[in-house]
């Protein structure tokens, strides 16, 4: 089966951030996506974050994911400052799953969300316009987050029952995928890139704002 795959934010309609912030909204959404999509059944420990002025998010007090994502992310911010027309941001989250007449257990990807990215370098003209840039990046990540919460309460059938790598683990294996790299590893040390399966028989969510 192919993974489910929600674009939060097309290419047309790109989440624009200004390059100062550009890390510590992009944590924000992908934490924001795991500590929804953490195991059922483990101790997740939530911990609520702040984020620009009016924004709160809840993230899982790990501190592996918590370097996972803050490393996956800086690599991302270097790539997506390099591309003047923005780039895409994926979070792909993994299960291990039976293959082959023998059994074999091998990591597949069961759900993939996809956010364009675009970054803002450009300093705003005055204070008025500063303020204005602020207001309307805080509504539009607060829109995502929102968004982010309507999926992992909509789309439930797709859960995989088992998959687990790591008893001691209180996510699903994770991925996060720049737009300079075909793939990187984000708790998957090994896997290399076993993406190259037919896009088009994915099941697209075209959830973006």
């Amino acid at each position: 089966a192919m993974p489910e795959q929600f674009v939060l934010t097309e290419e047309r309609q790109s989440l624009e951030v200004e390059a100062g912030l550009l890390q510590e909204v992009l944590e924000a959404i992908l934490h924001h996506i795991l500590f929804h999509r953490s195991l059922a059944g483990k101790a997740v420990v939530p911990k609520e974050m702040h984020l620009l002025d009016e924004l709160f998010y809840v993230k899982c007090e790990d501190p592996k994911i918590d370097k996972e994502v803050r490393d996956a992310v800086a690599t991302a911010c270097k790539a997506l400052r390099k591309q003047e027309r923005g780039g895409r941001l994926c979070l792909i989250l993994y299960e291990r799953v039976s293959s082959g007449m023998w059994g074999e257990r091998k990591v597949g990807p069961w759900e993939e969300w996809i956010l364009h990215v675009v970054v803002r370098t450009e300093p705003a003209f005055g204070h008025r316009e500063e303020l204005l840039r602020r207001r309307e990046l805080e509504s539009r990540v607060r829109e995502i987050l929102w968004r982010v919460h309507n999926i992992v309460n909509s789309y439930r059938k797709h859960l995989p029952k088992e998959g687990i790598m790591d008893n001691s683990s209180v996510c699903y294996p994770f991925e996060i995928k720049d737009p300079s790299k075909p793939s990187q590893g984000g708790m998957l040390a090994g896997v290399g890139n076993i993406l190259a399966k037919a896009v088009s028989d994915q099941k697209v969510h075209n959830v973006s704002l």
